[in-house]
């Protein structure tokens, strides 16, 4: 019970701290296309301030579950690039669009409905590759604390340039919220939590996400609504058929990016990236690159 307490009070502050600094990576991006980098920068290495208290899991016997997706290189990338693409029709990755349904948009959930259809069509295919995990007991590389150092002193360059100072504490504390979160519940990301969802559809027998999960997952939800409500900024949208339509193509879109890539950008920047290889390296900056080039074109089409 009282590991169900600390879950569930780890996912309230993560949702609140997520809703708090705007973890999106369209969002990120497009601050990023107006030489405003200090949010992409500390969206993408917030996984690895979670690694600082690595030794301290160490200590206690336990590790956070990181992964890295035994995945030909096509895929990941053309996964990325997908998922990116589909992130900007949707305005919003899979957090943002959590970020932005708890602030009132209702037609967000059509989104969630969309990725889990996108799984299931990619495995109605005979697409889905196996989900093989590479867990990394400990971390005491030097590697991994001069990237951190790198990092930090890159985020503290930007403090200076922007004045951004929250979005670094946000990240360095969504980090280690995230990283607690994992050594409790290892699979409480919303991008795990959809595709879980989805094997309901082919595995009914075996697949079951249990409530403990289920708790977590609506938690994450209430502190993000919770924060949204504090700061007066929940506006109420409406069922619209064309913005919900929208959605749930882009959903679509995106499940079967995450699939290709084994993970939506979630699990990406908390799980992958932060083993610190080239295959981690390549489905985030796909994303990115995706975001990016999609966000460019949508500016270049809308001054025609």
């Amino acid at each position: 019970m009282f590991s169900l307490l600390i879950s569930l009070l780890l996912a309230f502050l993560i949702g609140w701290v997520s809703q708090r600094m705007g973890m999106c990576l369209v969002n990120a991006s497009a601050l990023l296309l107006n030489r405003r980098p200090t949010l992409f920068v500390s969206l993408v290495s917030c996984g690895l301030f979670g690694l600082l208290l690595a030794p301290a899991y160490g200590l206690l016997g336990v590790s956070q579950p990181l992964f890295t997706p035994q995945v030909a290189y096509p895929l990941l990338i053309g996964g990325g690039l997908l998922f990116g693409i589909a992130s900007v029709l949707n305005d919003g990755c899979s957090v943002g669009t959590l970020t932005k349904l708890a602030c009132g948009n209702i037609n967000k959930a059509f989104t969630v409905v969309g990725w889990v259809l996108g799984i299931v069509l990619w495995y109605t295919l005979n697409m889905l590759p196996e989900h093989k995990i590479i867990l990394m007991p400990s971390i005491s590389s030097s590697h991994y604390l001069l990237t951190i150092g790198v990092v930090l002193m890159a985020l503290l360059f930007l403090v200076s340039v922007h004045g951004d100072k929250h979005l670094v504490l946000s990240s360095m504390l969504l980090g280690a919220l995230t990283g607690a979160l994992y050594t409790f519940e290892p699979q409480w990301t919303p991008s795990v939590f959809f595709y879980n969802l989805s094997q309901m559809f082919w595995m009914p027998e075996q697949s079951f996400i249990s409530g403990r999960r289920i708790a977590i997952f609506v938690m994450l939800l209430v502190g993000m609504c919770s924060f949204t409500l504090y700061r007066n900024t929940f506006s109420y949208q409406p069922f619209d058929l064309s913005k919900a339509s929208t959605h749930l193509l882009s959903g679509i879109l995106m499940g079967i990016g995450a699939s290709m890539m084994l993970g939506g950008n979630d699990s990406q920047i908390l799980l992958v990236f932060p083993t610190l290889n080239l295959t981690s390296t390549l489905p985030i900056a796909s994303i990115a690159i995706g975001i990016v080039l999609s966000l460019l074109l949508k500016r270049r089409l809308a001054r025609l």
